[in-house]
């Protein structure tokens, strides 16, 4: 399977912040009264966004923290996924910070002191990685820190975006803005990571905090956001009522198994690093080459996806999307090269991407009318659950486990990987026929 980080393309609707419960009592001055409003939030979000996805310690840190765990700290690869898997939990709860930052105002504001404070922690969080003493303790618990503080500046930043959107009738050009900045943060995400990779671990920590403290000035400049704002209880009772809604919506369990099946299969993300390094020699700048190989590839299938979607109902996508997604772990059996790699990662990123794409589409067409922020959060945390505390660990494990039949024995785990990922093929005909039988931009009969 195509290696995967907590981006927002992949993990979080724009909409996580539950936007349907606010009213003008808990926020009596709107964000945007202007032309000029709107062009200030489109600035903060583009900027927001960029600086939320490629600050997070699984994307510009991504490999800078894998080698150095790996290296400096001696970890094998089950250690890096149970590492990542309890740290990072905060982005699990992603649907309960969105209720937090819409409920309770901070210093009488809702969206422009929780900016502003998270964005200063997680700052202040990497640049003590700088100075922090090279222990499990200490790394864990600033990474616990990091990750909370990414989740709330990441959650308020989707907060602007719907608010903003909706009171400037812009959410498509919005929307289209995080995309694109998606798609640029993948492409040039590798190959500065893997550059840093290579340096002394105080310039990642250093440009961690550069680029997450300036997310402050610009959220000073650009948000006039006046105090005032109340408490907004009524979140929570619309969440709970949403909550009792999706628990009845067999749409959204049927959706939930699928993905669930598919994400959870053993992964070899992590040992695939071990391999890259260890076996075939390559050096971490090559290393974050191939994952903007990788990037470019998933942008095009993006492309091919949106005609696709439009011509086809969503089961032959769904069935396809599987079949494509087992293919693109079946290539790495290959992998043994410098050119090799770089063929196999480029069409990885295209076929897995293009696998993925009808699950997450098949996720938003599953969530109930009426809660579509809050539901599509919650089946985006059921990915981050398979993937980050279900799939590395596991996949990481067997590699690393002492027997002559698994024990770094890449080959194995890929074949593991590919047939387990394979067995969603038997709940696809069990998904409401709803789904399944239109294409988009076509309505569904009885939706």
């Amino acid at each position: 399977m195509m290696l995967r980080d907590r981006c927002p393309s992949m993990n979080e609707s724009p909409g996580d912040s539950n936007e349907a419960v606010i009213d003008a009592a808990s926020n009596p001055v709107p964000l945007v009264r202007s032309p000029g409003d709107l062009r200030r939030m489109f600035f903060l979000v583009s900027a927001g966004l960029f600086i939320t996805s490629m600050g997070q310690p699984g994307v510009i840190g991504q490999l800078p923290f894998l080698f150095l765990f790996k290296n400096e700290f001696h970890f094998n690869a089950a250690q890096q996924a149970n590492f990542f898997a309890i740290a990072t939990f905060a982005w699990y709860l992603k649907p309960l910070s969105g209720l937090l930052c819409d409920s309770f105002p901070l210093f009488g504001t809702r969206r422009r002191s929780y900016l502003i404070l998270s964005a200063a922690v997680a700052a202040v969080a990497w640049s003590l990685f700088a100075i922090a003493p090279r222990t499990y303790a200490s790394f864990f618990w600033l990474m616990v820190v990091l990750n909370a503080a990414m989740v709330i500046a990441s959650t308020t930043i989707g907060g602007v975006l719907v608010e903003a959107g909706q009171e400037g009738s812009a959410t498509g050009r919005l929307a289209s803005v995080r995309y694109g900045i998606d798609g640029v943060i993948n492409i040039i995400a590798g190959p500065v990571g893997g550059w840093l990779a290579a340096k002394a671990f105080g310039y990642t920590a250093g440009i961690g905090a550069l680029l997450m403290f300036s997310l402050v000035p610009l959220t000073l400049g650009l948000v006039k956001e006046e105090r005032g704002a109340r408490r907004n209880l009524q979140v929570w009772s619309a969440a709970a009522v949403q909550f009792r809604l999706i628990m009845r919506s067999k749409t959204m369990w049927a959706a939930a198994a699928l993905l669930l099946f598919v994400f959870m299969a053993p992964g070899f993300g992590i040992a695939l690093r071990y391999y890259q390094q260890d076996v075939l020699k390559f050096s971490t700048q090559f290393i974050g080459r191939l994952q903007a190989l990788s990037g470019v590839g998933g942008i095009l299938a993006t492309i091919l996806y949106a005609v696709l979607c439009r011509r086809l109902s969503l089961k032959p996508l769904l069935l396809g999307g599987i079949l494509l997604n087992a293919i693109s772990s079946v290539l790495y059996l290959w992998y043994q090269s410098a050119m090799s790699a770089m063929v196999i990662d480029t069409s990885n990123g295209f076929l897995a991407v293009l696998g993925i794409l009808p699950l997450f589409d098949l996720a938003a067409r599953a969530t109930p009318r009426g809660s579509e922020s809050f539901g599509y959060a919650l089946l985006m945390s059921v990915y981050n659950i398979a993937v980050f505390a279900i799939s590395n660990p596991i996949g990481s494990w067997l590699y690393e486990l002492p027997s002559p039949v698994w024990h770094h024995n890449l080959t194995r785990l890929i074949w593991l990987n590919t047939g387990t990922s394979l067995i969603a093929f038997v709940l696809v005909p069990f998904l409401p026929q709803i789904l399944l039988t239109h294409r988009d931009g076509k309505a569904a009969e009885g939706s």
